[in-house]
Parts: C-alpha cells; sequence; structure tokens
C-alpha cells in the first residue's frame, strides 16, 4: 500500500508541475497577445499606407493622361475657332459696311 501512496503523491506532484507550467505557459501566451495584436496593426497600416500609395500613383497617371487628352480638346477648338474667326471677318465686315451703306441711304 505503501508503493500505491507513494506513487499516488508522485502523480499528484507530476499533475501540480504540469498545471503551473501550464498555467506559465497561459500567461506567456496572454502576456503575448498585445505585442501580436500590435504586430498585426502595424503589418496592416504598412500594407494599406502602400496600398493607398499604389491607388494614388494610378490616380497621378489617370490625372496626366486626361490632362493631355483635355489640353488636346483644347487645342482643336481653339483652332476650329481661329477658322471660323478667319471665315467669319470678312463677313462680319461686309454686313457691317452694308449696315452702314443702308443707314446713308
Amino acid at each position: 500500500m505503501s508503493n500505491r501512496l507513494n506513487s499516488l503523491l508522485s502523480s499528484e506532484e507530476n499533475a501540480r508541475e504540469l498545471v503551473e507550467e501550464a498555467a506559465k505557459e497561459a500567461k506567456r501566451i496572454r502576456t503575448g497577445i498585445p505585442a501580436e495584436v500590435s504586430k498585426i496593426e502595424k503589418e496592416y497600416s504598412a500594407e494599406l499606407r502602400e496600398y493607398e500609395e499604389r491607388g494614388m500613383d494610378k490616380v497621378r497617371e489617370e490625372l496626366v493622361f486626361l490632362k493631355e487628352k483635355q489640353e488636346e480638346i483644347l487645342e482643336k477648338g481653339k483652332t476650329a475657332l481661329e477658322s471660323k474667326s478667319s471665315e467669319l471677318a470678312p463677313r462680319a465686315l461686309d454686313l457691317i459696311h452694308s449696315a452702314i451703306e443702308d443707314g446713308k441711304g
């Protein structure tokens, strides 16, 4: 019976040590959670910044393209207006002269 009692006491001691080790491990894990959360948040923030920067680069490229396109359209419009202006100027002078003549007569 002494052997069984020693065996039980030994098992109890082993169980107590296992519980203590488990408690220490649990405490270590709980202590490490905030650090892991912080690490994940930093990684997320870095990836988000990188994603935003890539997005802004695309936006800037699109703005450059649209500005070039806008300037091209503006130049075409100016050229068309100048062409119409040169066509209309003689006609406008004729109408002015005609109005003056009609007013004299």
